[in-house]
């Protein structure tokens, strides 16, 4: 599998960068970190996706820094996003850039997948610039689905220490091991 191939996986870690322009909920601050794991799995544009990932993220203001690891801890990516750009640089060196992290995932895998929508997700709320169609809620777990995705996040009081992404037969799954 090329290196390329790997910022499949990778697309994971755009996944986890969100759109570093759009403005911080009230409840949040806008220095937020987490770390964790990450699971993709499934099938997209025709190829199977079986990757998983440790992750540290980080966002401070707007800007948003990933590292993605291997399982033993080596750090494979880093993802910057600020305004205006997201630069990956993969551990060989190797670099690309695109104006944001949504073309960046595009660019580099072919995928378009909801990279600004996660951010939110991630941090426990649904996107505020999309439609909301809320499926369940039931003490710190909360159903939801946005732009396609089925988003459920769970024990979310007040972040989720575990969210699943579902679409068409390709599954996201989170689980944050500590926030800061």
């Amino acid at each position: 599998m090329s290196a390329w191939r790997s910022a499949l996986a990778v697309g994971a870690v755009a996944l986890l960068a969100g759109c570093a322009s759009v403005p911080s909920t009230p409840d949040v601050p806008s220095d937020f970190a987490a770390d964790g794991r990450l699971a993709a799995r499934g099938e997209v544009a025709g190829r199977p996706v079986n990757e998983s990932a440790n992750f540290r993220w980080r966002r401070s203001g707007e800007r948003i820094d990933v590292e993605l690891g291997s399982p033993l801890g080596d750090t494979q990516a880093r993802l910057a996003v600020t305004p205006g750009e997201a630069t990956l640089t993969l551990a060989d060196g190797r670099s690309a850039s695109a104006p944001d992290a949504d073309a960046l995932l595009t660019q580099l895998t072919g995928l378009a997948l909801p990279v600004s929508y996660l951010r939110w997700w991630l941090e426990g709320e649904p996107a505020p610039e999309l439609a909301l169609d809320e499926l369940a809620a039931d003490g710190a777990t909360r159903r939801f689905a946005q732009a396609g995705w089925q988003v459920a996040l769970f024990d979310a009081t007040p972040y989720p220490k575990r969210l699943t992404l579902n679409r068409e037969g390709f599954e996201v799954r989170i689980a944050v091991s500590s926030w800061q």
